[in-house]
């Protein structure tokens, strides 16, 4: 990959979950009252924008409490529409999703049209590249370093690893993951499956979990089921400059690289439920430098 410099350049960050993490989509008249949420187009779970830009500016109040200025400066100042913050916030994207194996516990999948997304989105931010694109013909079949010839279970799916993946796409992955899980990890748990059964995977290996509010008497008075994203998923986000907005003398005091020197390898909450534990994150450092270095084999 390189960089294109004519392009307006941002930031890109992973992070992730150390706790079931539930970004509410409102209630729902299906068998999961609070569920998750997913993309229209491809349900795929997603925390939009406004849930992540929320998290972050919590984290930046309670971490950067003497200077204000910066928060404003970076996420707008509450209430105050003609006081817009100087950086955008993508949705986070999932990227590695894991389930439970038949083999090692648990494996992250990802596919082929998540691998073709990040591209797009790295593209979006100035990274050009031209790595591979790969195909699976089959939804009993995926890739991984690990295992070649043998078939695994995913779920209910039963999978035989057909080949290793490209170097070019495992590099990818391994420099997006890399400050979350060594390689080793990498390598024991990555499969690449097919995008239907990515989606299928995706759609019915949530966690559901029951939670039940009890009266004064310890009778129950309200059961209801929420559905939650599971610990070990990783998610990715990217960050851009506020155009023509963005233009300090000082290239380090601009306002999106105030953000990713005081982000970066920190843990933050997302999404609702904070007082029993969800929404634990890890966030990375801007991954889009180590991107750059990805090549075509």
């Amino acid at each position: 990959m390189k960089n294109n410099s004519s392009t307006n350049t941002g930031c890109l960050f992973t992070f992730y979950t150390l706790t079931p993490l539930h970004a509410g989509a409102g209630e729902s008249a299906g068998s999961v009252d609070l569920p998750i949420q997913r993309e229209k187009h491809t349900e795929y779970p997603v925390v939009y924008s406004s849930g992540i830009k929320g998290g972050l500016r919590y984290f930046f109040k309670n971490n950067l409490r003497e200077n204000n200025a910066l928060v404003e400066l970076i996420f707008g100042k509450e209430g105050d529409e003609s006081g817009s913050g100087k950086v955008i916030f993508t949705d986070a994207k999932i990227l590695l999703f894991p389930v439970r194996s038949s083999e090692g516990v648990f494996k992250w999948v990802t596919c082929p049209f998540i691998i073709e997304r990040i591209k797009n989105d790295l593209k979006f931010i100035g990274v050009e590249n031209n790595i591979n694109k790969i195909t699976i013909s089959g939804h009993d079949e995926g890739i991984s370093s690990k295992s070649n010839g043998k078939t695994i279970v995913l779920e209910d799916f039963p999978l035989t690893i057909k080949s290793s993946p490209p170097p070019d796409v495992y590099n990818l992955i391994k420099n997006l993951t890399s400050q979350h899980f060594d390689e080793e990890t990498l390598n024991d748990r990555l499969i690449i499956v097919s995008d239907d059964v990515f989606k299928i995977l995706v759609t019915n290996a949530t966690q559901i979990i029951a939670r039940n509010e009890l009266d004064k008497d310890k009778i129950s008075k309200n059961l209801w089921y929420e559905e939650t994203v599971p610990p070990d998923s990783l998610f990715y986000l990217i960050t851009i400059p506020v155009p023509g907005n963005d233009k300090p003398v000082n290239e380090n005091d601009k306002p999106i690289n105030k953000f990713k020197d005081n982000i970066g390898n920190k843990m933050l909450q997302i999404g609702g439920n904070e007082t029993i534990g969800y929404g634990l994150v890890r966030m990375s450092n801007d991954l889009s430098n180590n991107v750059k270095e990805v090549k075509n084999d």
